[in-house]
């Protein structure tokens, strides 16, 4: 996928960053509950289609000199494709995805109470100017 630089500040802000109110929430969390961040973030930017290469592309994009592989690896394709199918049978997360074939995946729905959090998110770090931090490609 093709984030441009804002996108990429703020994903990596709300993901890997000590700065926000969800300081490197990804790290914590189960791979299925990463999933439903990464969808929620999918969703925000209008991406209902994706491949199980999006996936990986997406973690190695978060990547920076402070935030390596070790903190958070990246899934095999078998295991995010397992992940999703948790994920879709899982009516308590409210995010549904469905397999087209193959590694193709569409979003179908996101709660909008995951994606105003996210957003909430964002506009806190860029009234604090911590979104802009990471579009000058620093990391926290």
């Amino acid at each position: 996928m093709d984030w441009s630089k804002t996108q990429l500040a703020e994903i990596r802000y709300f993901c890997t960053s000590t700065r926000s109110r969800t300081p490197r929430i990804l790290c914590s969390l189960t791979l299925k509950l990463q999933l439903g961040f990464v969808l929620v973030i999918f969703s925000h930017y209008n991406i209902t289609e994706f491949q199980l290469t999006d996936i990986k592309a997406f973690y190695k994009s978060l990547y920076t000199q402070h935030f390596t592989p070790d903190r958070l690896p990246t899934p095999s394709p078998a295991r995010i494709a397992k992940a999703l199918g948790q994920l879709d049978k899982d009516d308590h997360y409210q995010i549904n995805v469905c397999c087209l074939g193959g590694d193709r995946y569409r979003i179908l729905g996101v709660s909008p109470i995951y994606v105003n959090d996210y957003v909430n998110e964002l506009n806190y770090g860029y009234e604090k100017g911590y979104v802009q931090y990471f579009m000058e490609e620093h990391t926290c």
